[in-house]
């Protein structure tokens, strides 16, 4: 009962992020500038220069493998200009992970340029798309200043995005894709005698911040998740009902902390737990009772994130994303079946960017001299959590 009932009240949070994070997985490549997206001949294969500096872009390859280059020139200085099929790259990872269908929550192609030169590169996608629907279009939608000042430390990685709340409470979100998650949500609903997503929906201001921590080597990590309110009173009420309802069955830990009811969750198949609580105008969830803490601690004290990570990218964008994470990099380097780089000293700080273009259609940026979806620490974080769980 505990379990199903956590899922209905952060479940549309946590995947809302993992869900706008998908949406770039591999759509991304080197660093990007803002050119004008154009493909030359798109009814055209792509010629083997164009393939042959696909290949050796080691995320790219598995888009030659599920032969999901639509067409694909290079012009000059280096600048290729290339068409992919999204969806057909998409769904077989999305299957494996046990997510069947889900390729239907996002656009169908991608449009990209790649500055193979100067390793910049700019993607366009087509709306709507019921992942990229669940993001905040409005180039004036506040940042997340609140939810940043909960980010203890140093992170190896941030996310900062702008969600659209009141998609939360869609009857038909996701459509098929995520029907069991519905089924799920509507099931705690009927157990807690509320309506749990409505609220949530209702009570989100909408931005918010995901942090990761790496932990004693690549394949390790934990992570912090600062959802800024409009109004906490229903979801602290929540949360106190399932701490409760956890305490009941021995699978919380219920403390206060610094004035705040908390309560932790650890799996019994092991890995990393769960940890929530309500701070002011804050929910904070983190894989642990430590982490949690902390971000309490960094409320209280006025202390921001430290180090090159504090500031996550364009304050205009809906999804923007920067890491120079080891686990994030091995973890992508796992998502592609790729082989990790070589370790030649810091890891260099990989940035990504989602910006609205015109009446639906969106455009992703990045910055840095490797794919910019290596930018995002989300998949290759819940991959993580997830393959751990299931061995």
């Amino acid at each position: 009962m505990k379990r199903s009932a956590l899922v209905a009240a952060v479940a549309f949070l946590a995947g809302a992020l993992l869900v706008t994070s998908v949406t770039l997985w591999r759509c991304a490549g080197r660093r990007s500038l803002r050119p004008e997206t154009h493909i030359s001949n798109p009814g055209q294969p792509a010629d083997d220069e164009a393939l042959s500096l696909l290949q050796g872009i080691p995320l790219y390859r598995a888009l030659l493998s599920a032969k999901a280059v639509r067409s694909g020139r290079v012009g000059g200085g280096g600048i290729l200009s290339v068409e992919v099929d999204l969806r057909g790259v998409l769904e077989p990872r999305l299957a494996a992970m046990g997510f069947p269908g889900a390729s239907e929550l996002f656009p169908a192609t991608a449009k990209g340029t790649i500055d193979t030169q100067g390793l910049k590169e700019s993607w366009s996608f087509e709306g709507p798309a019921a992942a990229l629907d669940l993001l905040d279009r409005t180039p004036a939608a506040p940042t997340p200043t609140l939810a940043m000042s909960a980010i203890p430390g140093t992170p190896s990685s941030l996310v900062s995005v702008r969600l659209m709340p009141k998609r939360l409470a869609d009857p038909t979100l996701g459509g098929a894709a995520l029907a069991s998650w519905r089924d799920r949500a509507n099931f705690a609903e009927r157990l807690l005698g509320q309506p749990v997503r409505a609220e949530i929906a209702e009570d989100l201001a909408g931005p918010a911040v995901f942090a990761l921590y790496d932990g004693g080597d690549d394949t390790s990590a934990e992570a912090i998740l600062a959802v800024e309110l409009r109004r906490s009173d229903r979801l602290s009420s929540l949360l106190e009902m399932l701490f409760g309802l956890g305490a009941l069955t021995e699978r919380a830990s219920v403390v206060r902390y610094r004035g705040i009811s908390t309560g932790s969750f650890v799996p019994r198949a092991g890995g990393a737990g769960i940890a929530l609580a309500v701070d002011g105008p804050i929910l904070l969830v983190a894989t642990s009772r430590a982490r949690l803490e902390s971000a309490i601690d960094a409320r209280r004290e006025g202390s921001l994130p430290r180090g090159n990570l504090a500031v996550t990218g364009a304050s205009d964008a809906s999804w923007s994303a920067v890491s120079s994470s080891a686990f994030v990099r091995h973890g992508w380097a796992r998502l592609t079946r790729a082989t990790d780089p070589p370790d030649e000293g810091p890891i260099a700080t990989m940035s990504a960017s989602l910006h609205p273009e015109g009446a639906s259609g969106w455009r992703l940026e990045g910055y840095g001299p490797a794919p910019a979806i290596t930018a995002d620490p989300i998949l290759p974080f819940f991959r993580s959590v997830f393959g751990r769980r299931q061995r």
